[in-house]
Order: C-alpha cells, then sequence, then structure tokens
C-alpha cells in the first residue's frame, strides 16, 4: 500500500474534483430512491420501511458548477468562523505576542527537558477528553495555528502541531462516551437509556486515545533523528525562519503578556460557553442553584456562531493591548482573513461533493441496500458491516448528529432482527462514523485542519492511513465481547 500512495501525488483540489466527476456519474448509474420523514424534536427522522423509488434526477454539467456556489451557502458559518479566527490570530500574530509565547515556552521545555516528552501525551488527552465528553469538533480549529508554532519551537513539525489538536479531538469524537451528538443522539434514537454502557464505551477511549499517543510519540521520535523524514519538512523550515525560531527568543513585553492573557481569557470563556449546559447541570444538582432560570441563558451551548462572535471580540480587545494603530490592526487583520481564502473555497467544493449526491437523490438508495444486506450476515459480521454501512454514509454526511438521524431509525429495529444489541448497533454506528473524517475531503474540518499547515490531502492520507487501519481493526474486535455478553 505504502509503494502504491508514493506513486500517487493528490492535490487536494485535484482529488476533490474527481470525486465530484465520480459522484456525478452515480447520479446517472445508481437508481433513485427516498425514505419518508417526519419531523421530532427538531430534526427530521427517516421512517423506517419507507423506502421507495423516486424519480431519476442525473446531474447534470450545469448542476456541478452550481454545486460550489450552493455549498459556499451551506458551509458560510464554517467559512466565516474560519476567516474570523484567520484575522484574529494573525493580529495576534503582528503584536509578537505569539513568538514571545512560544519561545518562553519553549525556554521552560528546554531547562525541563523531561517534560518535553509529556507535551504529545498530556495534549493528545486533553483534547481526546474534550472529544469524548462535549464531542469537540471544529473548535479544534483554533488550536491549531497555536500548536504548530509550538511543535516547531520543540523540534517537531506542522504535521504533529496539527496533529495533536484535531487526531486528538478526533479520536476522543469517534471513541466517546458522552459525546452528546453521537452517543446520545443514537441513543435517544434507538431508545436505549441516555449515555448507558458508559464503563465499556470509557474502556474503548481510554485504548484508543493509547494507540494515538503511541503512533504519535514514534512518529516524533522518527522525525527527531531524521528531520527530513517530516511530512511537512519544506513548509516548516520557511514556517520557522518567519517566526524567527532559529534566532534567540526575544524577552516578553509587558503589552505581549496582557495579549496573550486576554487570548488565554477568551480561550476559557470558549470552554465554559461550550459546556454551558454542563456546568449549569452541575451546579444546579450539586447546589440547588438554576442559573439557566436565574440568568435567562439559552439551554444550547455555544457553536460556530458564537465561537466566532467571541473570538471577533477577542481580536479587538488584543489590537488594543497590544497597542495597535487602526491601520495595523486592519493590515494585519485582513492579512489573516486572506489568508483563509484558499481554504474556504476548498470547503465550498467539497461540499458540492453532498449537494450532487443529495439532489441526485442515490444516498437514501444506498442506505436501503446496504441494511438490507446486513440482514442475511452473523451477527458479529452485521454489526461490523453496520459499522463499515456508517463509513460510507460519513463520507457524504460527515455531520455525526445528521447521519444518527439518517441511518438509526433504519438500523435500530434491524438489530432486533439480526441478534444483535440495540446498544451494539449504537457503538457500530459511532465507531464507523467517526473514523474516517480524520481523512475525508467532504468534511470541512479537515480541509481546514490540514491546510493550516499547507499539507496536500494526498501526503495527510499517506501519512494517516496507517493509524485509520489500525483503528478500524480495533473497532472490529470492539463489536466481538458485546455479542457474546449480550452489552
Amino acid at each position: 500500500m505504502s509503494r502504491i500512495l508514493k506513486k500517487i501525488k493528490l492535490n487536494t483540489f485535484a482529488m476533490i474534483l474527481g470525486i465530484i466527476a465520480a459522484v456525478t456519474i452515480m447520479t446517472w448509474i445508481v437508481p433513485s430512491g427516498s425514505y419518508e420523514r417526519v419531523e421530532q424534536d427538531g430534526r427530521l427522522m427517516v421512517v423506517s420501511g419507507t423506502y421507495h423509488a423516486v424519480a431519476r434526477a442525473p446531474q447534470g454539467l450545469f448542476d456541478v458548477l452550481k454545486a460550489p456556489i450552493l455549498g459556499f451557502a451551506n458551509t458560510a458559518e464554517v467559512i466565516v468562523f474560519l476567516l474570523v479566527i484567520g484575522g484574529v490570530l494573525s493580529v495576534v500574530e503582528k503584536t509578537g505576542a505569539i513568538t514571545a509565547g512560544i519561545g518562553a515556552a519553549s525556554q521552560f521545555f528546554q531547562k525541563n527537558p523531561k517534560l518535553r516528552f509529556l507535551f504529545i501525551p498530556l495534549g493528545i488527552i486533553v483534547f481526546s477528553l474534550c472529544g469524548a465528553t462535549f464531542g469537540m469538533c471544529e473548535e479544534a480549529l483554533i488550536f491549531i495555528p497555536i500548536f504548530i508554532p509550538l511543535a516547531l519551537s520543540l523540534g517537531y513539525d506542522s504535521a504533529l502541531g496539527t496533529a495533536i489538536p484535531f487526531v486528538g479531538a478526533g479520536v476522543g469524537f469517534a471513541a466517546a462516551f458522552t459525546n452528546p451528538f453521537t452517543v446520545g443522539i443514537a441513543q435517544g434514537i434507538a431508545q436505549v437509556p441516555l449515555y448507558s454502557g458508559i464503563g465499556y464505551r470509557f474502556v474503548i477511549w481510554i485504548v484508543c486515545t493509547a494507540v494515538v499517543i503511541t503512533w504519535m510519540s514514534l512518529y516524533a521520535r522518527k522525525i527527531h533523528k531524521n528531520p527530513q523524514a517530516s511530512l511537512t519538512y519544506d513548509f516548516d523550515e520557511i514556517k520557522r525562519k518567519e517566526l524567527k525560531l532559529t534566532q534567540a527568543p526575544a524577552k516578553m513585553t509587558r503589552r505581549q503578556k496582557w495579549v496573550l492573557t486576554g487570548f488565554a481569557l477568551g480561550l476559557l470563556t470558549l470552554v465554559v460557553g461550550v459546556l454551558k449546559p454542563q456546568i449549569c447541570a452541575f451546579i444546579n444538582h450539586a447546589w440547588g442553584i438554576d442559573l439557566m432560570q436565574m440568568l435567562h441563558l439559552e439551554q444550547t451551548g455555544w457553536y460556530i456562531t458564537e465561537i466566532a462572535a467571541l473570538f471577533l471580540g477577542v481580536g479587538f480587545a488584543c489590537g488594543i493591548l497590544g497597542k495597535m494603530s487602526m491601520q495595523q490592526f486592519n493590515d494585519a487583520f485582513f492579512d489573516g482573513v486572506r489568508g483563509m481564502a484558499e481554504i474556504a473555497m476548498l470547503l465550498c467544493f467539497a461540499q458540492a461533493i453532498v449537494i450532487i449526491a443529495n439532489n441526485g437523490h442515490i444516498l437514501d438508495t444506498l442506505l436501503e441496500w446496504m441494511s438490507g444486506a446486513i440482514k442475511h450476515l452473523h451477527p458479529i459480521c452485521a454489526s461490523w458491516a453496520a459499522m463499515m454501512l456508517q463509513t460510507v454514509i460519513d463520507f457524504f454526511i460527515p455531520s455525526g448528529s445528521g447521519k444518527a438521524v439518517l441511518t438509526m431509525p433504519v438500523l435500530a429495529p434491524l438489530a432486533d432482527l439480526i441478534g444483535i444489541t440495540r446498544q451494539t448497533m449504537v457503538l457500530a454506528f459511532q465507531l464507523g462514523g467517526s473514523w474516517l473524517n480524520l481523512s475525508m475531503p467532504t468534511d470541512p474540518v479537515t480541509i481546514a485542519a490540514i491546510g493550516f499547515a499547507r499539507i496536500s490531502f494526498g501526503r495527510w492520507l499517506k501519512w494517516i492511513l496507517p493509524l485509520l487501519i489500525l483503528m478500524y481493526v480495533l473497532s472490529f474486535g470492539f463489536l466481538i465481547p458485546p455479542y457474546f455478553t449480550g452489552w
């Protein structure tokens, strides 16, 4: 496999265009079909057993050309989020605070070399825990531009700086034990007690997180011995010069300390905003104080719009704390925005794949075909097939909650017929519908994450593929004990 991948140099844009062409052809070949849907708790739920053929809708050339434009509308929130984050980080960087902060962190690790080796495991554990508990996904993007220079200052590379937040949160999201977007919604649809089976899921999370830590640490050791073996060697040489990491770090000024303090408070506010429902529920349970009602707070935590608004405010605050003139702030902010333009357009074209498949009415047909084939398999093999079905659907619908409302109404009753528990079917959904997100061109978060380090999709796929294969092998193994224990 590695020899084949060495011969394939995939440009991310070319890869996406190739997939668009393939999905377009599928709309001409695969019969169109649809399930009936009903609204439940604000979501459109598929009604099991209602699949029926609909008029064919093969996508033509003009449909394909319109799809990226429609993709912009579908991902507008994510795109604005990225543009704002790019602008704000550029403002903070122009104050010199990031470079000074990285220099201080680098000096700390150099004075304490034993603690340097905790950088990878601690970073992955923290992000994995965030993914496993409250479903951190898009939020991890904020940390990548911070971890890339930090990783470079410690002698690592941009690939590792990208992977610690992105893959760390991704492994937690996939092997989650209380993720509301996957475990919570899927268990609700399958009529399984909320967050039941948490003990076995916690074991799965520990194993998967430990595997990722080991894999990343081995890669770090490899590039430490041979820097040219790095996935991002050429890019990192330029990045180190831009960040002046080859020079002795200058002493941090008072202004820069204020800027970093303001930025850190923004990150802390982000965590509080995302975890707001859980924090309020804990306070209510522990002390009987209903903060939601007292402060008239919304019942949901923050998402992309609120996070983008928060960091826009952080950007203005950091500009003031850094004593930037309006012209300096303007130049810095829009430099960062322009730097995100390429990533934003890639997101539009990636979303076009999903739009073409939806407009061609082939997703429900694929679901019906594959769920029908599962019925005739041994229960363990059926759980494996259900997991791989989620992987196929994941390619078209990266959203965890989106896959849940599409597939679980069909697969939950199917579990009763094939001899596995609905809890096992939820686990198959959870594992199969998440691993591919670490290397999927249709996922906006993946494209944005590798875009920060200017890693082409082909190079990222070659790098991450061994880890993905290992995770799928482990996932097959995780689905065996539930069959024998009736979990």
